[in-house]
């Protein structure tokens, strides 16, 4: 595939200053409105905005030829681009944010220490007590794994990402629901139907379960009333998630153990049905605020105040 890696957003809101506050407090490094893992300090980047939205996606290809197909493919959609500094700039038709494609060497995080866990008839963890027990402090999150996007015109977007940029498919879930990926994640970014263009959710990779479970759960003690969804673990993705909200009213999934896909042929794209895909564990339903945030009517006069 030509793309590899989501390289990171940029979130708009009223207030940056809250939501540095909120990823410097999260374990992310970086500096004044923009945040990262170690190595990696602006995968997320604040910009103020008069409403909370999605203004920037940054995909990597691995050279010009990747970028010399994706402009080929979006002139046969009729999408504007543009190229600048060696990098592809593309306003999403539909939803109005840029995309930008770059030329970028192939990377992951480091791996994670694997934990020592007992499981019945192989109990190699003798006098001692778990990892997460142990560590002074918890361990910071990895990366930004994938974005969960609302569209008002799916098929449109499908085009644009799919047949144009060159995002595959994982799983399609209610017919309209697209789980895309640009990289070996079961998805980077998901495309559902929304009233308006909205960024429904990002999420943030950790080491495993407990990190997961330690960071939400810390965070929801600290933050009362931010609980969205979870815990629970994924059927489409398979990834472990506890759904909060940030303090600009974002929601943002921690999560881990998402499925791998690096054998493209030997992927059978699935078919789910709304019903029953929510979690294998866990609350069985997402709930109605998941795709309907309350703040879903002030997303809905922004967008039509800048854009109608």
């Amino acid at each position: 595939m030509p793309l590899h890696r989501l390289r990171g957003i940029t979130v708009g809101v009223p207030e940056p200053q809250v939501l540095n506050d909120f990823y410097e407090d999260l374990g992310f490094v970086g500096s004044e409105l923009g945040w990262g893992p170690e190595g990696s300090p602006d995968q997320i980047t604040v910009a103020e905005a008069p409403y909370r939205q999605l203004m920037e996606i940054r995909v990597a290809c691995h050279d010009e030829a990747d970028l010399e197909g994706i402009r080929n493919r979006l002139d046969g959609l009729g999408v504007q681009h543009a190229t600048e500094g060696g990098r592809l700039i593309a306003p999403d038709p539909v939803n109005k944010w840029r995309v930008i494609v770059e030329p970028t060497p192939v990377a992951d995080v480091s791996p994670s220490p694997r934990e020592t866990l007992n499981i019945p008839g192989d109990r190699p963890r003798t006098g001692a007590r778990p990892r997460i027990y142990t560590e002074e402090s918890l361990r910071p999150p990895r990366r930004l794994g994938h974005v969960v996007i609302g569209t008002p015109d799916i098929l449109k977007s499908h085009d644009f990402y799919i047949q144009g940029l060159g995002f595959r498919i994982s799983d399609i879930v209610g017919g309209l629901g697209f789980f895309t990926r640009c990289s070996s994640d079961h998805h980077n970014l998901l495309l559902a139907p929304g009233p308006v263009p909205y960024l429904n959710h990002y999420a943030i990779e950790r080491d495993d379960i407990d990190t997961v479970m330690k960071a939400a759960s810390d965070y929801l003690r600290r933050n009362e009333g931010t609980q969205v969804a979870g815990p629970g673990r994924h059927m489409i993705g398979g990834n472990v998630f506890w759904y909060l909200r940030d303090p600009s009213g974002n929601f943002f999934e921690q999560f881990t153990d998402m499925d791998c896909i690096v054998d493209e042929e030997a992927w059978e794209i699935g078919e789910w049905g709304v019903e029953d895909s929510w979690s294998i564990w866990g609350e069985k339903d997402q709930p109605e605020v998941f795709f309907n945030p309350t703040d879903m009517q002030e997303l809905i006069d922004g967008f039509n105040r800048d854009h109608g």
